[in-house]
């Protein structure tokens, strides 16, 4: 008797832990005309990514960020470089690139990208993966793993080097060719809940870890090709080749198609370095962000002690950010080197209380944007 109710109990609390485990099927898989609604931060404080395990809490309840954004799932062939994609039944655009997908019953590969190259060679190119990367698999549960190797090798003339990377090289090649190849490892290796600024979510962990390894060559009439990546590394100082890897947290929930939240871990795996995450609209007070030309956003605005600010959109250039009082009179400014999107946070303790204007412009003193900052004490 003992026995039997010691069995009952333990088959009880077993099957009450198996339902609480979410399972990811493919309803969550991207379909044409959903709208996947993230915003990101860039500087997140306060955010731990946890422990593997079954029935985990993460609070994530310190993001923040300035502006939402928007992506849409569009039939593949209303895309730039859709040409290069046949077999895409779809293709999402975000930051400038535009990612190719196919998917069926329990997968979803990504097939490759049109946009920049990945190695910082300023190249604007279609990138095809051989083989795709499959980047979701249904059903996915707790203990569930996955391994994915692709690889892509595009060559192109050496015209289409900037002159400051093609000038650095021991040779003047004829052609250049980019090679890549990524290897990931994915686990589900936790579950819980997981609350957001916009709402409490039951979710299933994946773990990635991305190892990537992007090599470039050059080649001369009719000799072999020359690997030249540490040369680029050593006197260029170019930053996207060679080897790197990189862990990244999914957390996915059975009732969303957007990833609750995708958290970067730094280099040293141990501190967030970004966080994009899922954007509920009913409960956010979030603007859309303008991409239509460069821009800079601080948040939170009001601002007490400290103050974010996005810079998104901006050719590489010299800019100078300042913030006036409400005289005209300048009360802060620094100036960054800047290219594409960039988050800087700075103390404004040393302001009065008061509404002020912030301001950047570039190294010809264009204003860029001007916008409005609020400064309160408590």
């Amino acid at each position: 008797m003992k026995h039997t109710l010691l069995c009952s109990l333990f088959l009880f609390f077993f099957t009450l832990l198996a339902e609480a485990q979410p399972v990811i099927t493919n309803s969550t898989f991207p379909e044409i005309g959903d709208t996947l609604l993230t915003a990101v931060d860039n500087l997140p404080s306060g955010i731990e990514a946890g422990q593997p395990g079954p029935g985990q809490s993460w609070d994530f309840t310190t993001l923040e960020a300035p502006f939402s954004r928007t992506a849409i799932v569009q039939p593949a062939n209303q895309l730039a470089g859709a040409f290069a994609f046949p077999a895409a039944d779809y293709g999402i655009e975000t930051q400038g690139a535009v990612t190719f997908y196919q998917s069926d019953a329990g997968t979803v590969r990504n097939l490759g990208y049109f946009g920049e190259d990945p190695a910082g060679l300023g190249l604007t190119a279609v990138f095809p993966y051989s083989p795709p990367l499959t980047e979701r698999q249904a059903p996915l549960a707790f203990g569930d793993s996955f391994e994915s190797e692709t690889n892509l090798s595009l060559p192109f003339s050496a015209d289409d080097l900037p002159l400051e990377i093609l000038g650095e090289l021991p040779i003047t090649p004829d052609s250049i060719r980019l090679r890549i190849n990524r290897r990931i490892t994915e686990e589900a290796d936790a579950w819980g809940s997981l609350i957001l600024p916009g709402g409490i979510y039951d979710v299933l962990r994946k773990k990635q870890t991305n190892i990537r390894d992007i090599r470039v060559d050059a080649k001369i009439g009719f000799f072999d090709w020359v690997d030249v990546t540490d040369v680029l590394i050593e006197q260029v100082g170019l930053e996207g080749v060679g080897q790197d890897t990189s862990l990244t947290y999914f957390f996915l929930s059975p009732e969303s198609v957007t990833p609750i939240a995708e958290v970067n871990m730094a280099p040293n795996d141990t501190d967030v370095a970004r966080v994009e995450y899922k954007v509920n609209e009913m409960l956010t007070d979030l603007k859309p962000a303008d991409r239509s030309h460069p821009n800079v956003y601080a948040f939170p605005n009001p601002a007490i002690a400290n103050v974010r600010f996005e810079f998104t959109g901006l050719p590489a250039d010299t800019y100078t950010l300042t913030i006036y009082n409400i005289l005209g009179v300048k009360a802060w400014s620094r100036r960054y080197f800047l290219a594409g999107t960039h988050t800087e946070k700075v103390n404004i303790s040393s302001l009065s209380k008061g509404t002020y204007l912030y301001s950047l412009s570039d190294s010809r003193g264009k204003i860029i944007s001007t916008r409005r900052l609020m400064v309160v004490r408590p």
